[in-house]
């Protein structure tokens, strides 16, 4: 499932490549990932140009010149992609195809839960999901001292936290993992039991995780508007990496289940909850 590294990603070549194109024609193949009839939503992008695109959490927004802006989801995977006026979209495969004035297109797919919905230019409070995110970990305003702010009084294990989109907008479980081990937590680790010194690990850690995936232009298997890959597997500490040796002291990476997902991180780094108290 793409993250926020990813999408922010996503977006910003969106941005470079889409900025100030008209849509031209939109050809929906799949009605059900729209909030709209395809007849309202056709009719509310056609003849509109692109404007800014940008990242919210796990979804890209593009602004368009008028009343509305786009807000695609990939829900548990896929693409929005750049493709040339001789290029013809598998039916199958493809969700919605925007046709833009330079003759270009733009497929947006997804494997499951996808989305492709119009919001009111400015108001995503308008939007029963965007509206309830949580502050966006890479904003100015979210400071160690927010952070402490927002867990105290919370009593479940501080993965359960981090992954919660109400609670913190983007973090997946692909980032999540180093997230931890550069915090020196452990994934149920309780959330009330943080110190002032953990916020701080965990504020930092956020930020550069965040900022590393970006930098490496996303995680596995997730791609810009141009089809290329992101490099952030190549630079994982611990996540994934079961049996391998950490990279600070050498203990075996272990795995467990946290809720629905699986953890991974170092015995020694990262001690349970019992030993850091």
């Amino acid at each position: 499932m793409p993250e926020l590294p990813d999408i922010f990603v996503l977006a910003h070549s969106m941005d470079k490549a889409l900025s100030g194109r008209t849509i031209t024609e939109v050809t929906v193949y799949q009605p059900r990932c729209l909030n709209k009839s395809e007849e309202e939503f056709r009719r509310a992008v056609i003849g509109y140009a692109f404007q800014h695109t940008w990242q919210r959490g796990k979804w890209v927004l593009a602004n368009l010149d008028r009343d509305w802006m786009l807000a695609f989801n990939l829900g548990m995977g896929g693409e929005v992609r750049l493709h040339g006026s001789d290029e013809r979209p598998d039916p199958r495969r493809e969700r919605v195809v925007f046709c833009m004035d330079n003759g270009q297109q733009l497929w947006t797919r997804f494997w499951w839960f996808g989305q492709v919905h119009l919001i009111p230019l400015g108001n995503l409070n308008a939007h029963p999901q965007l509206a309830c995110l949580g502050p966006e970990p890479l904003a100015e305003d979210f400071t160690p001292q927010r952070l402490e702010r927002m867990l105290r009084g919370k009593r479940g294990a501080i993965k359960k936290y981090l992954l919660a989109q109400r609670f913190i907008a983007g973090i997946g479980n692909v980032y999540v993992q180093d997230i931890l081990w550069y915090a020196r937590l452990h994934p149920l680790r309780p959330a009330s039991t943080l110190n002032p010194a953990d916020v701080e690990r965990l504020h930092s850690a956020i930020r550069h995780v965040l900022a590393e995936g970006i930098r490496w232009g996303g995680g596995p298997r997730e791609y810009d508007v141009w089809g290329n890959e992101g490099h952030y597997a190549e630079h994982l500490q611990v996540g994934y990496r079961t049996g391998r040796p950490c990279p600070e002291c050498g203990d075996l990476i272990a795995e467990l289940r946290v809720g629905s997902t699986t953890s991974y991180f170092c015995p020694s780094c990262q001690k349970g909850a019992v030993e850091r108290q």
